[in-house]
């Protein structure tokens, strides 16, 4: 028999049978001390305690099981083995990036109202616009033989409409979805006047407290007060009360002061 340095006795010669500790070297015979076959209730001499004690002291240097023998119970470590280097536990990988929120749908753009009823009220004292038929004006186109003019007949019936003047501009002309063009006096019908262009004039506030129109280069031009010739393109021309603006093939429009009468 071969005692281990651990007080053990073991019949392998190599290793003991008890903790695996490797023996080479080691004197074989009974244990000192020993009785029978049994343990001694005294350790090897020079240490203190029992075997068993000795025994239950190791511990498995990878998972710190207790260790009974040469390998651990728990995760098969060979304790004669060199205990393997702790590694770092691996880094917790990083959140992935929130996605971006969806941009906000643009807001859609206000449908235009009833004719006449788009513009807020003017003022007590404010200016308006009064837009009726025309028959001395068409006469006048059809005797010029304006574009088209066979194609536009004067209107049977054509009730009488009224804008206040507000704001910074007012824009003369005929809607258009396709275009985006929203005119703030809409001349669109009914009835229509097709020779007005979508965008026709401009009507503009002066600094004396009067306005002005300005024709944007349409095709068939505006007419002020009765006159046969057609307003220079993007030049105001001052309007009083009282003052007609002709566009297209029979519309005009009347500037009124002090409210509609």
């Amino acid at each position: 028999m071969v005692v281990c340095p651990r007080g053990h006795e073991s019949a392998s010669t190599d290793y003991c049978d008890e903790c695996g500790t490797r023996l080479s070297g080691m004197p074989s015979g009974p244990v000192p001390g020993a009785s029978g076959s049994g343990s001694s209730g005294l350790g090897p001499p020079g240490v203190a305690g029992s075997s068993a004690g000795a025994a239950e002291a190791a511990a498995c240097p990878v998972c710190h099981a207790p260790l009974t023998g040469r390998f651990c119970e728990e995760c098969g470590h060979d304790s004669l083995a060199a205990a393997p280097p702790s590694s770092p536990a691996p880094p917790s990988p990083p959140a992935p990036p929130s996605p971006p929120a969806p941009p906000s749908p643009p807001a859609a753009p206000s449908p235009p109202a009833a004719l006449g009823e788009s513009l807020p009220e003017a003022a007590p004292g404010g200016w308006w616009v009064v837009v009726t038929a025309d028959r001395e004006y068409y006469e006048r186109v059809r005797a010029m033989d304006g574009p088209d003019v066979d194609e536009v007949t004067f209107p049977l019936f054509c009730p009488e409409r009224r804008f206040p003047l507000t704001g910074q501009q007012l824009l003369i002309g005929r809607r258009s979805r396709s275009r985006g063009v929203y005119p703030d006096i809409d001349l669109v019908g009914p009835p229509e006047d097709p020779a007005v262009s979508h965008t026709h004039a401009l009507l503009l506030p002066q600094p004396d407290g009067q306005w002005s129109v300005i024709d944007l280069r349409s095709t068939n031009r505006t007419y002020v007060n009765g006159s046969p010739d057609p307003i220079d393109a993007e030049q105001p021309v001052p309007l009083s009360d009282g003052a007609t603006v002709n566009v297209g093939a029979w519309t005009r429009l009347t500037i009124r002061a002090g409210g509609p009468s």
